[in-house]
């Protein structure tokens, strides 16, 4: 998708993937989901600093396996970034497969304790973070899955947000799409 105000990054842009992993990553630190899953890591004794390089890990795997699709978006200002992709442009890719495809690649960045107390943290949270729930809503209709989507925190409260989110939400208007997106915060609940 082409979208008004926003750049999609192709994948062969790797610092400017890196870039907007760190800041997502950076986001996602605070995410309800992602804080309890790094908590499996205190007892490692684990820092924050640690934690920050996990998820900014998990963000680029999800940018390295999706970016080919064109499904990695930006500002112009680089002020936010999503990883969203329309169902129709995967081809004969699923989300399923690319999400297994970043998990192999998060993989290497982790130590086997991390992986040893992660993996069986991340399977008991599975209940509550089953990504492939819209497959069977949609049935063989297309839609719009945000993957992820996050704003520099020293822009919050800029209109960022509202600039990274209302090409998806007018493209998805203009094709009669459905968007999913999950979200574990009490403040991204009201989307």
């Amino acid at each position: 998708m082409q979208l008004p105000g926003l750049v999609t990054v192709p994948h062969d842009q790797a610092a400017l993937l890196d870039e907007l992993a760190a800041m997502v990553g950076t986001c996602f630190l605070e995410e309800m989901w992602y804080a309890t899953w790094l908590e499996a890591l205190d007892d490692l004794g684990a820092d924050r600093s640690r934690k920050l390089a996990i998820t900014q890990a998990v963000i680029r795997a999800d940018y390295e396996v999706t970016s080919p699709y064109g499904c990695v978006y930006t500002l112009d200002d680089r002020a936010g970034a999503a990883n969203v992709y329309l169902r129709s442009e995967l081809g004969g890719a699923s989300w399923p497969a690319l999400e297994e495809q970043s998990a192999r690649r998060l993989e290497s960045v982790l130590t086997a304790d991390e992986q040893e107390v992660l993996v069986p943290r991340a399977e008991a949270m599975e209940p509550l973070s089953d990504t492939n729930w819209p497959l069977a809503l949609a049935g063989d209709d297309d839609y719009l899955y945000f993957i992820s989507a996050g704003v520099d925190p020293a822009r919050r409260g800029s209109g960022a947000f509202g600039r990274l989110f209302k090409p998806f939400l007018a493209y998805a208007d203009e094709h009669g799409l459905r968007c999913y997106l999950d979200c574990y915060t009490d403040r991204l609940e009201g989307i």
